[in-house]
């Protein structure tokens, strides 16, 4: 499968940033439910290592969700997305 340049670990804390509360649940395995108490939008991804790169499927079950229920754009989304990962490789340094 496909993955992003985005970390588990950017998109978690991109969520958040969008108001979005996290918890672990067992879901046919370990997942993360991201949800955001406002709009009432869930989002559920399992809970791979915050280091792996995100599946490009679960950034586009992200990027439907926070459009449908008028959170972000597409375009913020990615932004945000971006710089979170600058953010992070400059902490690296």
């Amino acid at each position: 499968m496909k993955r992003a340049k985005a970390t588990y670990g950017n998109l978690d804390k991109v969520l958040r940033s969008l108001g979005f509360t996290c918890r672990v649940v067992m879901k046919d395995g370990e997942a993360r439910r991201y949800e955001h108490a406002q709009s009432g939008a869930l989002v559920l991804l399992p809970a791979y290592p915050v280091e792996d790169k995100v599946l490009e499927i679960h950034l586009l079950m992200v990027r439907v969700t926070l459009e449908n229920f008028g959170i972000a754009d597409p375009t913020t989304f990615d932004k945000k997305l971006q710089r979170a990962d600058e953010v992070i490789r400059i902490d690296r340094r």
